[in-house]
């Protein structure tokens, strides 16, 4: 496994390396008689096959099923000493259990629950779909070594398979341990499965040809957004490129002013789960999935590297699920948004549902 070499440790920053027969053999004896424990304070208690270890020789990274657990709370120490406490946030801790417990597993009707949930289904939608799938691939080198995918889920979609078809490897980044397993199923030796924080990389600076972030970057908390592009971009090499798909959400006013009622039920029907929340004692309605909108007048703030904003889709899924319908015209309709957003990307990138931000290095 030659690269290896392009990974870090992500408390240390160290070098990495595979632990040895010898290594492993000793860490197994001090698992048996309880001297070995996560950063996070649990106790290690699953026998170690594989792994990775900082050449400083701190830290330690089980490898299980061919996916790299790199997430900092899931590092081995052997001295109660080197124990850091838990690291990870709750809303990163929710996204997390959401997408290994219910979004990367299969329904009855064979589609994965994110999509159940998030996406439109609709036979007369998917070339539309489709097509807004493949301009990602516009954006990006034809071919590399390395392609970063952040979050990967799944890849639940087919589309999604060819923005890394011409590159050696795909770097499937996710703190999904099911998400992950699959990837490994779909691209076998070409997935490289590394289960970490997109805000903490563990990937060495300018290693990688190129970078997509799919509806990801608005399930990670406010404030470490921008940290987790600059991530992306930090270990992207000189003359790579990068897309990102973000979610504008209530900042899109062509969706405000389409969905101006349905959001208002929305709005309402958000209070009163919070009033029966606090009825009931609890500060605040339990969540399934975080999720924040920025507008776009933060990034270009907040956001000191050069990007591009084109359109990756101009209409949301309720959008969809309203306005079109296979008995009027629902196809045609579609077909009609797509050429708008060929027309004119930094428009409906800007004032519709999905921008794509474009990255250059």
């Amino acid at each position: 496994m030659e690269w290896i070499s392009i990974l870090k440790c992500p408390i240390s920053q160290a070098d990495l390396r595979q632990l040895t027969v010898s290594e492993i053999n000793d860490l197994n004896a001090k698992l048996a008689n309880g001297q070995l424990w996560q950063t996070d304070g649990k106790p290690m208690t699953t026998p170690i096959e594989n792994g990775l270890i900082g050449v400083n020789g701190k830290y330690i990274y089980p490898i299980i099923k061919e996916i790299f657990l790199l997430l900092p709370d899931l590092a081995i120490v052997d001295s109660k000493d080197k124990i850091l406490g838990d690291s990870l946030s709750d809303d990163k801790k929710l996204v997390k259990d959401f997408y290994d417990n219910r979004g990367w597993h299969v329904t009855e009707k064979g589609d994965y629950e994110d999509a159940d949930i998030f996406e439109d289904l609709r036979p007369f939608a998917q070339d539309y779909i489709t097509k807004c799938h493949n301009r990602v691939n516009r954006y990006l080198n034809p071919s590399g070594t390395y392609m970063m995918d952040a979050a990967s889920g799944a890849l639940q979609y087919q589309d999604y398979l060819q923005y890394s078809e011409n590159y050696k490897y795909r770097i499937c980044v996710d703190m999904s341990f099911q998400g992950l397993a699959e990837c490994k199923k779909k691209l076998g030796e070409k997935a490289i499965c590394l289960l970490c924080d997109m805000t903490n990389l563990p990937v060495k600076s300018e290693q990688i040809d190129g970078f997509i972030s799919l509806n990801t970057i608005y399930h990670i908390p406010k404030d470490e957004q921008v940290t987790a592009i600059k991530e992306l971009y930090r270990v992207l090499h000189k003359g790579g490129k990068g897309v990102v798909v973000y979610d504008w959400y209530k900042h899109s006013p062509w969706m405000n002013m389409s969905l101006l009622p349905f959001r208002g039920v929305e709005f309402i029907r958000h209070r009163l789960r919070g009033m029966a929340a606090k009825a009931a004692g609890k500060d605040k309605a339990s969540k399934n999935l975080y999720f924040f909108a920025h507008p776009y007048e933060y990034f270009k703030k907040h956001l000191d590297i050069p990007f591009k904003l084109v359109s990756w889709r101009s209409v949301s899924v309720p959008f969809m699920k309203v306005y079109t319908h296979s008995w009027f015209f629902g196809k045609k309709i579609l077909e009609k948004i797509y050429r708008k957003e060929e027309k004119d990307p930094f428009i409906c990138g800007l004032k519709g549902e999905y921008p794509m931000f474009i990255f250059e290095k």
